[in-house]
């Protein structure tokens, strides 16, 4: 590790590579509590964002007058194909206790919400995960634990027939194709 001229440490990001973007592991718990807000603001919730990374929730949904404060996560590590690892624990950040790892109990949120690399995306209620360190989920068998909270709707099911139909059809969101920098350099 180099050292700078001072003497203290050079810090390393550790980074990985999802669906082809390399991102560290800010930008892949960014990408889990965006799409959890797609997920909630489809299903008809209001979404609130806490001020700052000091709550242990990352965002708070509201509908009928019912809050929930939900904790995102992104499981990106497979121990076996199709299966993810999701870390239940706090190193550093917004509880910081040095090189220890700090559980997740009941009262820090109400569901966990996991973004796994492959796109599928699971509700938890808290009291099933509290004082665990880490799950697996995408296992698809009858003695999976996790797969009953698979959300198994994707966010917006509305296709392009329904949209057609609709009396604002000429103002309706039309799908864009996502580019990197680098592929619109290329395309030019």
């Amino acid at each position: 590790m180099g050292r700078y001229p001072s003497g203290q440490r050079k810090l390393t990001v550790r980074s990985r590579v999802v669906q082809g973007i390399i991102m560290n592991s800010k930008a892949k718990g960014n990408l889990a509590v965006a799409t959890a807000i797609r997920h909630f603001v489809s299903s008809g919730y209001t979404v609130s964002l806490p001020l700052g990374d000091s709550a242990k929730y990352d965002l708070v949904v509201e509908r009928e007058g019912e809050f929930q404060a939900i904790q995102c996560k992104f499981a990106g590590h497979e121990g076996n194909a199709g299966i993810y690892s999701v870390p239940l624990y706090v190193c550093g950040g917004n509880r910081s206790a040095g090189n220890r790892r700090i559980k997740y109990d009941r009262s820090d949120f109400d569901s966990l919400f996991v973004l796994c690399a492959n796109g599928q995306t699971y509700l938890i209620p808290v009291d099933q995960v509290a004082g665990m360190s880490t799950i697996n989920v995408g296992r698809n068998s009858k003695w999976s634990r996790w797969e009953r909270y698979l959300l198994r709707d994707g966010g917006d099911n509305c296709s392009p027939t329904e949209e057609s139909d609709g009396e604002n059809s000429s103002n309706s969101v039309k799908p864009v194709k996502l580019v990197t920098p680098s592929q619109a350099v290329a395309a030019k």
